[in-house]
């Protein structure tokens, strides 16, 4: 079973350093626990087992772990949990990849981790197209029963996130960082509403900053979690390009927007379709190759063009976007100074903004945005 936090600091000392003998090898330190499943199994392990595992350093840092000082907010509600491959909580998906994480940690309750997924992945610079579609590709496949998983990044990442949290679905954002250290920092208040309405989860031992190779170190525990990818919008090279890649290499379907040849951030997706990637024009069709039933009180993409969306039914405003709409009143505001009055993630305001949009309640004007009469 998952540990949590919070209960007994001697566990949670054992477990921390646990954890942080990763640095050790993560394929190592997954047959330790394949064979221990806790720290006290391998404080017991003895004899030719124990030889033959190589844990005599990690028993002996077992047996005089540092004392454990974590952040309130860590063990506040949802508090911090940790998860092997040994556990029921582990994602089921994830746990059939030969490059599996030894263990998890996570805020958010744990039957989030072995619900049914979709990736959803893109650029930190998205179009407005781009945001129009990972906001109502997200928010069909969270309305369809699936939870969003993405990177929690800038841009589609965190769209997708916002989407599937709006629609009252459950989305899990992966880290490149651990727990403690929340990256994008300007995601933050992105981050606790995950952990409220999903999960969020690292692969890293607390106190781990992000770096580059940990992106790509996530971008595979990203795409791990689910049986399909989408990619909505990515240039060549990218980021994303190199999750899709990932995807592919664990035997997972990967589904591509289109975009057309004059779209620079596009090229990533044609890229993909030309090596054998998904085509998926609709909501429709995401939901069909997916197995799942697409929701009737949502709105359907259109197929008039490579990325046209329907516009949203005007009686179905989230809190959000009503509040969005009131504050516009007659003027014009940039999505900058919206974000910044209602003390809100920039992605989460353009999202509301694009919502309003495509439901024909708001328009682009010079300097940002105007309420349509």
């Amino acid at each position: 079973m998952a540990h949590q936090f919070g209960i007994d600091s001697d566990a949670d000392a054992r477990w921390l350093t646990l954890t942080r003998s990763v640095e050790a090898g993560a394929r190592w330190l997954d047959q330790v626990l394949q064979r221990c499943a806790t720290p006290e199994a391998v404080l017991s392990c003895a004899g030719d087992a124990a030889l033959a595992l190589g844990i005599a350093p990690l028993q002996r840092a077992l047996d005089h772990p540092s004392p454990v000082d974590l952040p309130d907010r860590l063990l506040s509600d949802p508090g911090l949990s940790v998860v092997t491959t040994r556990d029921p909580e582990y994602p089921p998906l994830l746990a059939q990849c030969s490059d599996r994480p030894p263990f998890l940690f996570f805020r958010g309750a744990p039957q989030h981790l072995t619900a049914r997924t979709l990736s959803i992945v893109g650029t930190r610079k998205p179009s407005v197209e781009g945001r129009r579609a990972a906001n109502e590709f997200a928010a069909a496949a969270a309305r369809s029963g699936l939870s969003v998983v993405s990177g929690l990044a800038l841009g589609i990442d965190g769209i997708a996130h916002d989407a599937a949290l709006a629609t009252g679905g459950c989305t899990i954002a992966v880290l490149p960082s651990g727990l403690d250290q929340i990256y994008p920092a300007r995601h933050q208040q992105l981050a606790e509403r995950v952990a409220r309405g999903g999960a969020l989860v690292s692969e890293f031992p607390l106190g781990t900053p992000p770096r580059k190779h940990h992106v790509h170190r996530r971008n595979r525990t990203l795409s791990g979690f689910s049986m399909s990818t989408l990619v909505v919008e990515g240039g060549r090279p990218s980021g994303t390009l190199l999750t899709a890649s990932a995807a592919a290499d664990q035997g997972r379907d990967v589904m591509v927007l289109p975009w057309s040849i004059y779209h620079r951030e596009g090229a990533g997706c044609r890229y993909l379709l030309e090596d054998g990637a998904l085509l998926v024009q609709s909501t429709e069709a995401m939901c069909a190759h997916l197995g799942v039933a697409a929701a009737s009180n949502g709105p359907a993409s259109s197929p008039s063009g490579p990325m046209a969306v329907e516009r949203r039914d005007e009686g179905k405003l989230s809190p959000d976007q009503r509040t969005l709409l009131s504050l516009l009143g007659s003027g014009t505001h940039s999505a900058e100074v919206l974000a910044l009055q209602l003390e809100w993630d920039l992605d989460h305001c353009l999202a509301c903004l694009s919502a309003l949009e495509v439901a024909a309640r708001i328009q682009r004007a010079p300097g940002g945005y105007s309420a349509m009469i």
